[in-house]
């Protein structure tokens, strides 16, 4: 007797197991079959609503630098920045542009505003300060992006959008997104919504720290830090925005 109750309790254990691992297996397949957004980003379901939804205005979003070490390149970023508005006002199409500055803080001094009424940088609104707090700042624009969208009933993949990131120096200072958080977040925008990011750093190894938050290194770009260093800086981002205004994405060989 005891012995048959010891193989129906040994049966019991090895059916469970069986069933725990099919269920995990389930689970496993639902977790790899769901979009790549899932608890990354604010879920987007697309309906019939997002066809109605324009490639125009394309979203350029510029994320610069302010950071202490910027403090002898401020007077270049403000005249690179402006020649780039003023580049970009005189292509056909329609844009809007969103403009993040960012130190240990975050500010945002253009929110999605038409091309044709975005403002010059002045040394009033940009000046070095602080340690670099990259990838809070690309936490909250990506965030904000989506949540304007959401408001607007805006599908994120049939918009055209443009992230443009110019730093000159290492992530120090984030408290809210890590790089982990990061590199999940643009791979899933990049992949679902089809968005375009391009990477331009100094005194790093832009190629590497582009990939490690999820841009590929063909769309990562070195800049010397002086003044024709920041002008080419500038040259490459009205590059970029060239090309996903009028074909959709960064060009292929736009690192070269």
């Amino acid at each position: 007797m005891k012995k048959m109750l010891l193989l129906a309790v040994t049966a019991l254990i090895i059916l469970g197991g069986i069933c725990a691992v099919s269920a995990r297996s389930e689970k496993d397949k639902d977790v790899k079959e769901q979009p790549v957004t899932e608890n990354i980003l604010p879920k987007h379901n697309h309906t019939e609503n997002c066809e109605n939804t324009s490639a125009e205005p394309v979203q350029i979003i510029c994320i610069l630098d302010r950071s202490g070490s910027m403090q002898s390149l401020t007077e270049d970023v403000i005249g690179g920045y402006n020649s780039f508005l003023e580049k970009q006002k005189k292509e056909s199409g329609t844009a809007e542009v969103t403009t993040i500055l960012f130190d240990d803080k975050y500010e945002k001094i253009e929110d999605a505003v038409n091309l044709n009424d975005a403002k010059n940088l002045t040394s009033e609104i940009y000046y070095a300060r602080g340690n670099t707090a990259l990838m809070d700042a690309l936490g909250k624009t990506i965030m904000e992006t989506l949540g304007t969208m959401a408001k607007e009933n805006i599908c994120p993949a049939k918009r055209r959008v443009l992230v443009m990131i110019m730093t000159d120096g290492l992530e120090n200072a984030s408290t809210e997104y890590s790089k982990a958080k990061i590199k999940s977040m643009i791979e899933a925008t990049t992949k679902e919504y089809n968005w375009n990011y391009v990477f331009i750093g100094a005194n790093i190894d832009s190629a590497s720290e582009a990939q490690s938050i999820g841009i590929r290194a063909d769309h990562s770009a070195n800049f010397a830090p002086d003044s024709g260093g920041v002008r080419e800086t500038f040259e490459r981002m009205d590059e970029a925005a060239k090309d996903v205004r009028e074909r959709g994405k960064v060009n292929e060989n736009w690192g070269d």
